[in-house]
């Protein structure tokens, strides 16, 4: 029913009589995250940024003294809907003048047209596809109840609709949304101040880097990494049961981004082989202009807001300090590490480990391999930039010269980047047979023989050391095109499928079958997980309709990678 309208004044310019709550324009402050200047709509920067304050619907709502009732479409999410900007109009589109997450109050004088169940239904639409988070209706004053077509509408649309009691000023609404707001602000910038002082203090620890990441991940409840310049990640932090997206994934989107030169980039979720969608991420290089020394990785949850932000920059600061700090090798660093390798290869771990004790991370330990290449003619200084964060982030990994030329040892973990490495800038290297520290001069001589071999044939990839190198049968038929050609033909599957779906199968392969069969030894020089390797290798065999298990079936097939590489 409606009632008559009453004959008011207004008082000033933006105050009226607060029982009968005519349409006003409150001058809300800038900083109070309310309104919205005259002619600001849902397209002004301003109005959308999602890194203004908000509260919930369920905050507004539950405030006693404003006896707001929620009467239509209540769903699960109700309560947790933003509210960034409360806005009075009577007009019967206000959607042009709405920002979103605005709470819309009026008083229903222009409700006549909703009596129709069809314009009902337009106007709550409208209302959504503005990004509207709530209407509330006054009662009282032109009608005595909310229209039953509006209040049915909302209902089907799910646009929260509340109703306001007739001595509930639309004025004490807006103030009290600022003082939520207002606290909310202080709130946030509590948190702001007792994260970075946390940060701060995490990173004085001995494994400041680390220790800083893992704080910064608890205090934003999402993971957190920082990678190397190929896309490796050196620090990695889960938290609040966030999934980190698949490292392969980080690392092409971490090259993407210092191939192209950019400074940041929001990459979006990914679907993965499995049917599963990766989480997004947000990146921010580190290092100087023209010297990018990694990427700062955080789980995607949005438009960070000011306080995470500064979080975020703290980290990036204190990771591009450290990166700096573990690159910046002089020369005094390189002839350290010369002589540690001298001493290693020599057989006199104790005193290399000593020597190392403070100067490096850690040297080698455990399952290792060695690499040796050629230096290119004209240095490239991405390559150089490349190694040294390589060099300077890997805890058992080290390079330096030694008889003249680069070589590089390093725990078998660290091979697939060190390969990529080398790929990347095409240069010829030799990579010798898994062993241990105490082998280490028969491992450099195996590494030096493929590197041999790579030279002579113009490899256009790492040579792996076998015995065969030596001479042998397979020796014999390196030089026969037409073994080449059905070693090639045999692979065929495997490499369109890899081509196909950017997947690593021939490589999962014949790491496998180098280590005779063994998952968890093949897995851990992969960077993958066993489970991971075992569904690989069962590709392999479907897609070549071979039974791996035969002793036949393994020889020909490490024949044909021999006989023909990639």
């Amino acid at each position: 029913m409606e009632l008559p309208t009453r004959d008011f004044r207004h008082i000033g310019i933006a105050r009226v009589d607060h029982r009968l709550r005519a349409p006003v324009t409150l001058p809300i402050p800038a900083d109070a995250g309310l309104g919205a200047a005259p002619g600001r709509g849902p397209g002004d920067p301003a109005a959308s940024s999602g890194t203004l304050p908000t509260i919930e619907l369920g905050e507004l709502l539950h405030q006693y003294q404003l006896s707001l009732v929620l009467i239509a479409g209540s769903t699960d999410s109700t309560s947790s809907r933003p509210v960034q900007w409360v806005h009075v109009s009577e007009l019967e589109d206000p959607t042009p003048f709405l920002p979103p997450r605005t709470v819309l109050l009026t008083t229903g004088a222009r409700f006549d047209a909703v009596q129709d169940q069809a314009e009902a239904d337009a106007y709550a639409q409208r209302l959504l596809d503005a990004g509207t988070t709530a209407l509330g209706v006054a009662v009282g004053l032109h009608w005595d109840r909310v229209p039953a077509s509006l209040v049915a509408a909302c209902d089907r649309l799910g646009l929260p609709l509340f109703r306001v009691p007739y001595d509930t000023a639309f004025i004490e609404i807006v103030q009290t949304t600022a003082r939520l707001l207002d606290a909310q602000t202080r709130d946030r910038d509590i948190w702001a101040i007792d994260s970075q002082r946390a940060v701060t203090t995490a990173s004085l620890h001995r494994d400041g880097l680390g220790a800083a990441v893992r704080e910064a991940a608890a205090r934003l409840d999402r993971w957190v990494g920082i990678t190397d310049r190929s896309g490796r990640l050196v620090e990695f932090a889960a938290q609040g049961g966030s999934v980190a997206p698949p490292q392969e994934w980080i690392r092409r989107e971490t090259r993407r981004l210092v191939e192209r030169g950019l400074s940041s980039g929001r990459i979006g979720g990914e679907t993965a082989a499995d049917g599963t969608i990766a989480p997004g991420m947000q990146m921010q290089t580190l290092g100087r202009q023209g010297q990018i020394l990694g990427v700062l990785v955080v789980a995607d949850r949005g438009v960070p807001d000011t306080a995470e932000r500064t979080l975020l920059g703290l980290v990036a600061a204190l990771a591009t300090v450290q990166l700096e700090h573990r690159a910046g090798i002089g020369a005094a660093q390189a002839s350290l590490r010369g002589a540690i390798l001298e001493l290693l290869v020599s057989g006199q771990i104790p005193l290399a480990e000593r020597l190392a004790d403070g100067t490096l991370t850690r040297i080698p330990a455990g399952a290792i391999a060695v690499v040796r290449y050629q230096s290119p003619a004209a240095p490239d200084p991405s390559f150089t930039e490349d190694l040294l964060s390589l060099d300077a982030g890997s805890p058992g990994l080290i390079g330096a010269s030694f008889a003249g030329a680069p070589l590089i040892v390093a725990e078998t973990r660290h091979l697939p980047a060190v390969r990529r490495l080398l790929v990347a800038h095409h240069l010829p290297a030799g990579i010798s047979e898994r062993g241990t520290l105490t082998g280490l001069s028969e491992l450099v001589g195996q590494a030096d023989r493929a590197l041999e071999h790579a030279l002579a044939s113009v490899a256009v990839t790492p040579v792996d050391y076998r015995p065969e190198l030596h001479g042998g049968v397979l020796r014999l038929l390196a030089g026969q095109p037409e073994a080449a050609s059905r070693a090639a033909a045999l692979l065929g599957p495997v490499r369109h499928h890899d081509e196909r779906h950017d997947d690593r199968i021939e490589e999962s392969l014949a790491t496998w079958l180098a280590h005779h069969g063994q998952t968890s030894p093949a897995a851990s020089e992969l960077g993958i997980h066993r489970h991971t390797l075992k569904a690989r290798v069962q590709t392999a065999a479907s897609l070549l309709q071979l039974d791996l298990d035969s002793p036949d079936a393994r020889a020909e097939l490490w024949a044909a990678l021999t006989l023909a590489p990639r």
